[in-house]
């Protein structure tokens, strides 16, 4: 089974918890839309939103109708691609099951059945699924039949910009009449209060999509040196697709990055445009070694389609795919790193949807080399043309800076603490928690030597008579819901009468999960009630040779439920408190590379170029939000020119940036991401984070490794000095001091060394 991130995690609950609400709602076509950013995986995560629905929906006792299908539309062949990912989803779960038009039986369609449609075949005049036809076959029939059955109908609109709002769309879906519509897309039209939006950043922190996509559209005309401007961007393109097969090959990966290139006519086949362009670029590709006959090129056009059997593979042959802006929608090609986009003079906006190709890490993860974590597009329109969505202004970006030529390799030792926390699930260990949970709280046991004599069930049931558990289970009643009612006021339930004898097995079963759903505390729901399930059962038999129908009466009896909770509470504890321990020694891995400035770097729209004369990455980009000594310790800097070499303002969390690790108050393994890295004239490489004198909780944690990094690396070839470095005083910002040993406080300063670049030789 696939195992969801923790952003499709919520996105699933909060669905869950919009669609329980709409479905207590009087009226039919309350809409719903999960707003969920290319490569964030829509399909996996309503995959897992159906699976769960139809597990805990029949357990709803406060939803007067609790059997549900659902029909899910698609544009163009993406109904296919939906239907066969769900196939293979459900494979094991068995909860939920996919279905096409010729698979519906009895014409109805069934309790957790998915009906899988292309919109195009159902939104045109004279179709065959919205008529009566020789086989009798008709989606309005098949709706009815599920209605006459109390089985709420929900449709799932995906891709729903393509097709949701247009007139026939509308006609149709108010024909259907279903209970929920659910618009499934990354650029939604409609607005609505229910549903979930997933983060674009929350994608990224996952590692699933690439950083930022950076356009490059500022080309030098001082180069063109007689070449067409597509000659040009195709000459650029191609550096950049070997730039990052060259990464790839450096991180020991296997990956062929894919360059796109796009034509400019949005129609189904080639133009006279189209045609001059596919020459120009055939031609050119030629002479660089690139054809169709070696499989290093690929055509997807309306009338030729060349070498694209196993173009998604992330060792296929292919370098560069020729498309049209038609290709097929859906298409996924993680490997695609480089998009070049040829564009007619009035097609100047950008976003999301124009290089959503691009987006998908291969691997599912982000790199070391930056080249490798960023998404790259080239166009013909020039700079000032160019209009980016608002909505993608922070992701879509054409902030550059480059290594200054003169660069060599300094090669630091750099570390990145894998710090992602285990998922929040009980396992089958949850089982050992409690069975120690209980042994210290209710003194049962399994060990019969401690028994005195009594038997080992005997025992262990007489510890439950002391606490004041009930084991009498003749004696039990159970209450439990009867004749539920929804009235009209919304998110109101009234309980007209309750059963007083739980008669059936079915009935404890579903109390039974609804009581452990309730009770699995923090952790994920879904993976975590059979977990307690098992263990309370398990726990019932193992300890008191109890069966679990009997045992699931003793649990639920009103007067025993407080005890089992605030045991259940305590084992989830101990549980929780043990991951956290699991976690600080296995997932936050160090991850050790050598480390040079990057030889570009891409700076989204939260910086703002300035002029810094040393700085090796030109231009220079500073944050908006920089520090009060960061920025008075660069102007130091730019102070000292003729002693400094190059200068870098380091950037945080990621694993292309420079990091030592170092151990916190609470005791965790943690990356420090040093602020600046300067290489002086005369030799050494100073490594300085800017501080105030009691400015931060971890000053001395982080100077001191800094100092033991110094200790461990420091050589006759890049000689090291560094730590934390402040000024002389809170207005002072003329000198600035660094400790060059281990310091015990940070209040202040006394003894401390000033740094002054003009002093500092190499046998330092």
């Amino acid at each position: 089974m696939i195992q969801l991130r923790e952003y499709q995690e919520k996105a699933v609950n909060g669905l869950l918890e919009d669609t329980y609400q709409l479905l207590k709602q009087p009226g039919t076509r309350k809409r719903m839309v999960l707003r969920a950013p290319t490569g964030a995986g829509k399909t996996v995560t309503m995959s897992a939103f159906l699976n769960l629905l139809a597990t805990e929906l029949p357990d709803k006792l406060d939803i007067h109708k609790r059997k549900v299908a659902f029909i899910w539309f698609a544009p163009n062949q993406l109904h296919l691609q939906s239907y066969n990912s769900l196939k293979d989803y459900f494979k094991e779960l068995r909860t939920i099951k996919p279905i096409q038009f010729e698979d519906v039986t009895d014409n109805c369609l069934k309790p957790n059945e998915v009906l899988f449609l292309n919109w195009q075949s159902v939104n045109k005049k004279g179709n065959l699924y919205i008529k009566e036809n020789e086989q009798e076959k008709d989606l309005k029939k098949f709706i009815y039949q599920a209605m006459l059955n109390d089985t709420e109908i929900i449709c799932i609109l995906d891709e729903a910009h393509y097709h949701a709002d247009g007139k026939k769309a509308q006609e149709l879906l108010r024909d259907l009449n279903s209970k929920i519509e659910i618009d499934v897309s990354a650029t939604p039209t409609y607005k609505s209060e229910y549903g979930y939006t997933i983060k674009r950043q929350d994608v990224i922190d996952a590692e699933m999509i690439k950083k930022n996509v950076v356009l490059n559209s500022a080309l030098d005309h001082h180069k063109q040196n007689d070449r067409s401007l597509n000659q040009i961007l195709l000459e650029e393109a191609l550096k950049k697709r070997e730039e990052i097969a060259e990464a790839y090959r450096q991180q020991g990966v296997n990956i062929n990055p894919l360059l796109l290139i796009q034509l400019p006519n949005d129609s189904k086949t080639e133009n006279v445009l189209d045609n001059k362009i596919i020459d120009e670029v055939e031609t050119f590709l030629k002479y660089k070694g690139i054809t169709t006959q070696n499989n290093k090129l690929a055509v997807w056009l309306s009338n030729t389609k060349t070498n694209l059997e196993g173009l998604e593979e992330k060792d296929s042959f292919t370098e560069v795919l020729l498309f049209k802006q038609a290709i097929a929608l859906g298409w996924d090609c993680p490997r695609a790193a480089v998009l070049l986009i040829f564009r007619e003079i009035h097609q100047e906006t950008f976003g999301i949807q124009t290089v959503g190709r691009i987006l998908r890490m291969p691997e599912q993860k982000h790199y070391t080399k930056p080249v490798l974590n960023n998404g790259y597009v080239y166009t013909n329109l020039s700079k000032d043309l160019i209009k980016i969505v608002k909505e993608d202004i922070d992701y879509i970006i054409q902030n550059k800076a480059k290594r200054i030529e003169s660069y060599q390799e300094i090669a630091l030792k750099s570390f990145y603490v894998n710090s992602k926390i285990v998922r929040n699930r009980l396992g089958s260990d949850f089982r050992k928690a409690f069975y120690a949970s209980a042994g210290t709280n209710w003194d049962v046991t399994l060990d019969p030597s401690q028994t005195t004599g009594m038997g080992l069930y005997h025992y262990n049931l007489e510890k439950l008579k002391q606490r004041g558990i009930e084991t009498e289970i003749d004696k039990i009643e159970i209450s439990i819901p009867k004749d539920v009612q929804i009235i009209v006021e919304i998110g109101v339930t009234v309980v007209d009468d309750k059963e007083r004898f739980v008669k059936t097995q079915g009935e404890l079963d579903i109390l039974f999960r609804q009581f452990c759903r309730e009770h699995v505390g923090g952790f994920a729901k879904v993976d975590s009630t059979p977990q307690l399930e098992m263990a309370l059962k398990l726990f019932f038999e193992s300890y008191f040779q109890i069966g679990e129908f009997d045992a699931v009466k003793i649990i639920l009896f009103e007067y025993n439920k407080p005890k089992f909770v605030a045991l259940i509470d305590k084992a989830l504890e101990d549980y929780q408190e043990n991951l956290h321990k699991k976690a600080a020694e296995t997932s936050r891995k160090v991850e050790e590379s050598k480390w040079d400035v990057p030889s570009e770097r891409i700076y989204n729209e939260h910086y703002q170029e300035r002029d810094a004369e040393n700085h090796v990455l030109e231009p220079f980009f500073e944050q908006y939000t920089a520090s009060k000594p960061e920025l008075r310790f660069v102007s130091f800097l730019e102070q000292h020119e003729k002693q400094i070499e190059w200068w870098y303002k380091n950037g945080e969390n990621n694993k292309e940036h420079f990091a030592i690790p170092y151990e916190n108050q609470k005791g965790i393994i943690s990356g420090f991401y040093v602020d600046f890295v300067i290489k002086l004239k005369n030799g050494p490489i100073a490594l300085f984070d800017t501080k105030t004198l009691n400015s931060e909780v971890e000053f001395v944690a982080k100077h001191n490794a800094m100092v033991d990094y110094i200790a461990l690396n420091s050589n006759k070839e890049h000689p090291l000095i560094g730590g934390v470095i402040v000024p002389r005083s809170a207005t002072d910002y003329s000198v600035w001091k660094y400790c060059e040993n281990k310091i015990e406080n940070s209040h202040d300063s006394f003894g401390w060394t000033p740094f002054d670049p003009s002093l500092i030789s190499t046998n330092n």
